[in-house]
């Protein structure tokens, strides 16, 4: 199975927003064909019960 990010042609526009504990990313990209498409990112930073971070991340593509 082919990875979803590989077939990503070209980075249009990308935008960060932070709003409170979650940062979203805006990002439109352009296919192999050149048709272009929208993929919104959450990311929310949590923390381990050890202390260490990492990132909770769920992302929608709109085409």
């Amino acid at each position: 199975m082919e990875n979803f990010d590989s077939q990503e042609k070209e980075e249009i526009f990308s935008k960060r927003v932070p709003a409170g504990k979650r940062t979203y990313f805006f990002d439109v990209k352009a296919t192999r064909g050149n048709e272009l498409y929208l993929t919104v990112t959450e990311s929310k930073k949590r923390v381990r019960d050890d202390g260490s971070f990492f990132y909770d991340k769920h992302k929608i593509f709109l085409y």
